[in-house]
């Protein structure tokens, strides 16, 4: 899994954790947050943010050919990409990040 990926799906995990949490959570993992944006090109965390005010989950595995989000089968050149060399995908249907976990 590539590096940015993996910090998509490290700050969909911890704002999950704030909006599960409240306000109290909110002020603890600001800081954690700002780090993991910190490390992100500005357009993802843009695009990130303007999907999660859409969906609970702007990030999801690709199952099977499936994106986990809105259960549309992706192009099977799409789905080859993301298992061999993890680059960073979105769903054609949706939008949302897709990542590939080896299921």
């Amino acid at each position: 899994m590539k590096f940015e990926t993996a910090r998509l799906i490290q700050l969909q995990a911890l704002d999950t954790e704030i909006h599960q949490s409240g306000a109290s959570a909110a002020a603890l993992h600001s800081e954690k947050r700002c780090k993991i944006i910190e490390a992100m090109p500005p357009e993802m965390v843009t695009r990130y943010e303007r999907l999660k005010s859409r969906y609970q989950r702007p990030v999801v595995r690709l199952i099977g050919g499936v994106c986990e989000g809105c259960r549309v089968r992706m192009a099977a050149s799409t789905a080859y990409r993301l298992r061999t060399n993890g680059s960073l995908v979105t769903c054609d249907h949706c939008g949302r990040f897709l990542y590939f976990d080896g299921d």
